[in-house]
């Protein structure tokens, strides 16, 4: 029988073993935990943070690849047979160098990156790599992810191109998607955003889809600058109830359909979840070239923009050698019910084979206000007849130089614009009336308007706008020009004062950068003033602009974005 000595030192025997265990225990548990990091890619190979994918290496993966031989042996650095394997360990900091072949495969990364360590996956310069695959629904996922960059990657010939649901601050960049074929024509078959905010989209090609080469739906905040857009099958790209995104810079040219679309959201999204009216907000396109929509036959034309939103901001695009119009202010079913706030200035609309702008009619439910066309050039479109449908279309606007057709006299303002074809006084070039009516109105000339509609139309130029090279697409006013100087300033101040906050008439033909990281606002000038300022901040409710430096102004000085010369110029190119 054991004393009370014998008790106490076998108990102590005990607790010593359980504290051994539990630091065997701790020691292994490091020991695994460090090797997953290593494994991760934290430290991959050598304090390298580089991995590579090389679908020529003979094994699964290997640390001692070459990559001037592409080989496994001789080297130092991890590398991967296959997609899968990289995007399973790459983790923020690191970067993919994918080589170049093709890969029939998704790529799927597994973690996000950083603000400050993104996770990058990468083409190896000079040489391709292609994902390709008809299986591959979509070739890349990026979904619930955030801070990835994608750069110079092609995708080739896939089901669908890729999904960011819910990604936020991922950036797609010089890379070339080419060849969506969805036999089901799902809006989800180009690339296909929901729910995702503050991507950037850089320098791409997107060529070729069975419906939308471009979906950006419910997100906000993303960049869509420096693309070229060829042919979707439906559109190249749309806007369904986003707000302050911007589409800038983009070469757009669709021989399929049309090239635009913003509008609200009837049973849209990925499960078709989501029904949202008066939901399209502030959205920017400038600075786009809009080069052609063909033919729809006898159906509703295939417009440049098809637009239904609020309080879009439509500048500096250059509209030309449309089949449909060039921006149609539509009204239509259930996702196309709310135009209203939009400012559309200093556009140049060439030579379309319908009208620059065309007005939809709407009806009970539908809404159409308060918006306002200054500062535009709307300049020799030609009425061509593809839909012989309609008696109007046939017997009297054939062949006619139509440049706005307007279906209703009531929701938007022409204000200031350039409106021309061959000479002054012509008939036709505002056609108002219903296509599927024989009670349309008798043709007036732009004057006729000016006077019976002063509430609708004012102060239009009619004149040869004396483009430097019309024929080569050059828009830029020539010496002589009635586009110089004779544009009209955007607001105006409410009072006067000094100081980095301006109280303005109208905020809402600016924009303070939308939260996008990277982008600024917009740089003001006020009238008989050479002095620039960068907007800060616009507070649209209030009318009040912060800037990032004092200026002083009076009552009711007009304020327009920076120009050169007296005044602002009218069209989509200011004079340098």
């Amino acid at each position: 029988m054991m004393n009370a000595a014998d008790l106490l030192q076998e108990r102590c025997n005990r607790e010593a073993t359980g504290i051994e265990m539990m630091i065997n225990r701790l020691f292994f548990g490091l020991l695994f935990g460090a090797a997953l990091l290593s494994a991760s890619g934290s430290s991959i190979a050598g304090g390298s943070d580089t991995l590579y994918v090389d679908g020529s290496i003979q094994t699964d993966h290997c640390r001692n690849y070459n990559p001037e031989t592409r080989k496994c042996g001789g080297g130092k650095q991890v590398a991967y047979q296959a997609l899968a394997g990289a995007a399973a360990v790459a983790v923020a900091g690191n970067k993919v160098l994918i080589r170049g072949g093709v890969y029939r495969e998704i790529l799927k990364p597994r973690h996000s990156g950083t603000k400050s360590k993104p996770l990058v996956f990468r083409g190896y310069k000079g040489e391709t790599a292609i994902i390709s695959g008809e299986h591959l629904k979509p070739a890349i996922d990026i979904s619930y992810r955030s801070h990835l960059i994608l750069e110079n990657i092609e995708v080739h010939d896939v089901r669908r191109w890729l999904y960011g649901r819910d990604a936020d601050y991922n950036q797609i960049i010089n890379c070339r998607f080419i060849g969506a074929h969805d036999p089901n024509g799902s809006s989800k078959t180009g690339l296909f955003f929901e729910q995702a905010d503050h991507n950037r989209i850089i320098n791409n090609l997107f060529d070729g889809t069975t419906q939308d080469n471009l979906s950006l739906v419910k997100s906000d905040s993303n960049l869509v600058q420096g693309n070229r857009f060829r042919n979707g099958k439906h559109t190249l790209w749309t806007i369904k109830c986003g707000n302050k995104n911007i589409i800038r810079g983009n070469d757009l040219y669709n021989e399929l359909q049309k090239i635009g679309e913003i509008y609200d959201c009837h049973n849209v999204g990925f499960d078709h979840q989501f029904d949202d009216d008066d939901a399209t907000k502030h959205n920017l396109v400038e600075d786009n070239d809009f080069t052609y929509t063909p033919s729809s036959g006898r159906h509703s034309p295939y417009a440049g923009i098809q637009h239904a939103a609020q309080q879009s901001i439509i500048r500096h695009n250059r509209f030309r050698h449309t089949i449909g119009p060039a921006m149609q202010l539509a009204l239509y079913g259930k996702e196309a019910r709310y135009n209203s706030g939009n400012r559309i200035y200093n556009n140049t609309f060439h030579a379309t084979s319908f009208a620059a702008i065309e007005i939809a009619l709407g009806g009970k439910g539908y809404h159409l206000e308060d918006n306002l066309l200054v500062n535009n050039a709307f300049t020799r479109s030609i009425f061509v007849v593809n839909d012989e449908r309609w008696d109007w279309y046939n017997r009297f606007l054939r062949g006619a130089p139509v440049q706005i057709k307007t279906a209703r006299l009531d929701g938007f303002f022409f204000d200031n614009n350039l409106i021309f074809n061959e000479k002054a006084g012509e008939f036709y070039l505002i056609a108002h009336g219903v296509r599927n009516s024989n009670r349309n109105p008798y043709p007036q000339s732009v004057s006729g308007w000016m006077k019976s509609n002063p509430e609708l139309f004012r102060n239009f130029i009619e004149a040869d706008p004396k483009y430097v090279d019309e024929g080569n697409n050059d828009f830029t006013p020539a010496s002589g020009s009635p586009l110089l100087d004779s544009g009209r300033f955007l607001t105006r101040t409410r009072s006067a004062g000094s100081g980095t906050e301006i109280p303005v008439d109208d905020a809402s033909w600016f924009q303070d950068g939308f939260d996008i990281p990277g982008e600024k606002g917009d740089e003001i000038q006020l009238q008989d003033q050479q002095q620039r300022a960068r907007i800060l901040t616009v507070d649209y409710r209030s009318n009040r602009l912060t800037l990032d430096r004092p200026l002083r102004w009076k009552e009711g000085q007009g304020l327009a974005l920076s120009y050169n010369g007296k005044a602002p110029d009218i069209g989509a190119v200011e004079q340098p």
